[in-house]
């Protein structure tokens, strides 16, 4: 049987220990390759439609306009904004919006 004595109480193991060896952590494809957030440039014409900005700043059309719409705008994706508002919504995303020529 086991050789356990019967006035030994067994311990129990951290809940780390798991039986087996640690993982490394993932990385993710985010980590990888992406610049850092000072890097992150976009050209943004003097009027831009919403729904190109979302493609630019790779975010669903609806964040977009709800973003406008916190600026106190009613707007669908088919509207154009200028380019103030424009960099406004790109600041929010992390990028520098720059005026293409």
């Amino acid at each position: 049987m086991s050789d356990s004595s019967p006035g030994k109480i067994p311990q129990a193991q951290p809940a780390s220990a798991g039986g087996g060896p640690q993982q490394p952590p993932k990385k993710t494809v985010r980590g990888l390759d992406d610049p850092s957030p000072e890097d992150l440039h976009i050209d943004i014409p003097d009027r831009v439609v919403l729904g190109e900005l979302a493609v630019a700043l790779k975010q669903k059309q609806f964040r977009i306009i709800a973003d406008v719409m916190e600026l106190g705008r009613f707007a669908i994706a088919g509207d154009p904004v200028d380019f103030d508002t424009a960099a406004r919504i790109a600041k929010k995303y992390g990028f520098k919006a720059r005026p293409s020529s």
